[in-house]
């Protein structure tokens, strides 16, 4: 059975400081995601998906030379269907060739892939680029 004492309540008429700083903590993060959200939404325009790739890493494997590689969106669209070309050149004459599909790269982010040329990418021009996408 629980004890009870008439008249004594255990809250106070002043709320404890913990509850002021929770309040205006809350307040903050709110108030700062409203801010972040309507920036965006005001500054950030749709435009087409801007694609760039770069090399990351090659790697001699047992069925030729692999490529790593990480595509670039620096728009705020995303790009599905994202056609990655590798060409492989030495003093500007195509060696190879190799494509690859992304299923998506989305806005402001980068997707990591691979490629595997059958000749030896040392010493030897490697460009990486986005030759086609569709919109979502």
């Amino acid at each position: 059975m629980t004890k009870t004492t008439p008249g004594k309540d255990i809250e106070t008429n002043e709320p404890h400081w913990i509850e002021w700083v929770t309040g205006a903590l809350s307040a903050a993060v709110v108030l700062i995601v409203i801010i972040w959200i309507a920036k965006d939404a005001l500054t950030d325009r749709d435009v087409a998906p801007d694609l760039h790739g770069a090399v990351l890493q090659i790697d001699a494997r047992s069925e030729g030379f692999q490529v790593l590689f990480e595509i670039q969106n620096s728009s705020s669209q995303t790009a599905s269907q994202v056609t990655v070309r590798a060409e492989l050149s030495d003093s500007s004459k195509p060696v190879e060739v190799a494509e690859t599909i992304f299923d998506y790269v989305p806005g402001h982010s980068k997707s990591k892939g691979g490629i595997i040329f059958q000749n030896n990418p040392y010493g030897k021009a490697i460009s990486i680029r986005a030759t086609s996408f569709n919109e979502p």
